[in-house]
């Protein structure tokens, strides 16, 4: 047996000799590589699982501006595997998501959202091809021009002349009546749909915004493990953490119950000749796929309702806090408008305060503070400050819009509500308009809408209303400060007092 070494060595030594001619051609090349550009800088993660642990599950965008106070105005976690890109700066992200858009226009894979749950059907999280190409031109020609959104107008105009009243009635339920008023505009235009009247929630509006809170629940940076790590939607239902199979099938199947509906509303309407003009009849009568009907219609009201109730949410508390900008605007209202009437859209270059509190909601509280993220088609080579760094192909690119509308370098303490900021006068120059970012990047066809219902919602609301922090017992009831963190935040649920301004104000509102 003791010829067994000597023999092993030697045979290994003969191999070693017949790989000397492939050595020689792959050691030159290997330490003469092109070496890659590095990542973004971030934190250094752990192996296998990389940065799991810093990516945050509540309130990311507070987290990613804090790494960025670390990092840089670009950085970069790994998790799993998959590059995540925090962009911190304005400038950055529409050098990279507007200018350079064509390399950025796809969106990430999410399995929880897309797959299980079946929303990577919807506009918002497509990729960008033919058939988003067509529905943008579509969402172009009802409201993203200054046009169409006009001849809106009075359709909104409508659905707040309800709200308003409902406000008399029901003072103390603030937030449920914006969620009622913003889900019809919504489904008026989505589907020529008019929720009921009555003291309950209509079911149609109470189905779409169980499928709008699951969405936004659903696609949540960081909520969902799977998202992270892909492969565990692999994962058996019936094995420990396998419940999230039970949550997106639930998901799922209430979802496709309330956009059905919606469509069949829209059908049967233009069957019987009574449908009022909205965004599925025109798409129907254009002979258009039904499905993609079903999902692009579906889209208006989930996306365009919820993100308009959030910001409206943060204008009545802002008015709550602020006494004294409430006071300013309705002086400007007052000397404009008078108090015959409520504000028209024609009104908005005369209401330069009321534009610029308008402004202010936008910024002080950021609907989407972190919009929605992006996803490299190719290899992208950035340079920033003198250095390459390499954005991979398929990395997730994540714009911190709460972070650019809260920078101390662009708005000065920014976490106070000032409409004045806005407006030029001898003392500063205007801050920049907050409207240039917290709407997101690449496409954003229903900028004008959102801002159009905006406007008209809180300059009619200031016209009629007192808006006070509420009172309980004689006691002032401060309102919790914070936001949620869905993909659509909210401010934290408050009361506030809502109370009309005069009798002639009551008088108009029950016109």
């Amino acid at each position: 047996m003791a010829h067994l070494v000597p023999e092993y060595f030697g045979s290994l030594g003969d191999i070693r000799w017949a790989f000397a001619p492939v050595l020689l051609v792959l050691v030159p090349l290997y330490c003469f590589r092109k070496k890659s550009p590095p990542l973004p800088p971030g934190p250094r993660g752990l192996p296998f699982v990389g940065n799991i642990f810093d990516v945050p599950s509540e309130n990311h965008w507070l987290k990613f501006a804090k790494l960025g106070a670390v990092w840089g105005e670009i950085s970069s976690l790994t998790v799993f595997g998959q590059t995540i890109i925090i962009i911190n700066s304005v400038e950055i992200a529409e050098d990279l998501l507007d200018v350079r858009g064509a390399n950025f226009s796809d969106r990430p894979v999410l399995p929880m959202a897309g797959e299980l749950c079946g929303f990577n059907n919807a506009f918002s999280l497509s990729d960008y091809n033919d058939r988003v190409r067509k529905e943008r031109r579509l969402f172009y020609k009802l409201f993203g021009n200054q046009a169409s959104v006009k001849q809106l107008a009075p359709l909104i105009s409508s659905e707040i002349k309800k709200f308003l009243r409902n406000l008399v009635s029901n003072p103390g339920a603030v937030l449920d009546q914006i969620g009622r008023m913003t889900g019809a505009i919504s489904l008026r235009i989505a589907y020529g749909y008019h929720t009921s009247d009555g003291p309950e929630l209509d079911p149609y509006l109470k189905a779409y915004e169980t499928a709008a809170v699951n969405a936004s629940s659903a696609s949540r940076p960081g909520a969902h493990l799977v998202d992270l790590w892909p492969a565990l939607r692999h994962w058996p239902e019936w094995l420990p953490g396998g419940g999230f199979h039970a949550t997106a099938r639930a998901i799922s199947k209430q979802m496709q119950e309330t956009l059905d509906s919606g469509l069949n509303f829209a059908k049967a309407r233009m069957a019987a000749g009574t449908a009022e003009k909205s965004f599925a009849a025109m798409l129907l009568e254009e002979a258009y796929d039904e499905f993609r009907v079903k999902w692009a219609a579906g889209t208006i009201q989930m996306a365009g309702a919820e993100t308009s109730a959030a910001q409206i949410e943060a204008f009545f508390l802002a008015m709550a806090l602020y006494p004294e900008v409430q006071s300013a605007a309705q002086e400007e209202i007052d000397a404009i408008v008078g108090g015959d009437r409520l504000p028209y859209l024609s009104d908005r270059p005369h209401l330069p305060y009321v534009d610029a509190l308008c402004k202010e909601v936008l910024r002080w509280h950021v609907a989407g503070p972190t919009a929605v993220p992006h996803r490299t088609r190719e290899d992208f080579i950035y340079q920033y400050e003198g250095c390459d760094l390499l954005i991979p192909k398929d990395a997730i690119v994540i714009p911190n819009i709460w972070k650019m509308t809260h920078d101390p370098r662009r708005y000065k303490d920014p976490m106070v509500f000032d409409p004045r900021r806005y407006i030029t006068s001898e003392a500063r120059e205007a801050e920049q308009d907050p409207t240039r970012m917290c709407f997101g990047y690449g496409r954003r066809f229903g900028r004008l809408l959102a801002d159009t219902s905006l406007f008209l919602t809180c300059s009619a609301t200031l016209a009629v209303f007192n808006i006070s922090k509420a009172h309980k017992d004689g006691v002032v009831l401060e309102p919790r400060l914070g936001a949620t963190s869905s993909t659509v935040s909210h401010p934290l649920p408050f009361e506030c007092g809502v109370k009309p301004r005069s009798a002639q104000a009551l008088e108009l509102i029950r016109e």
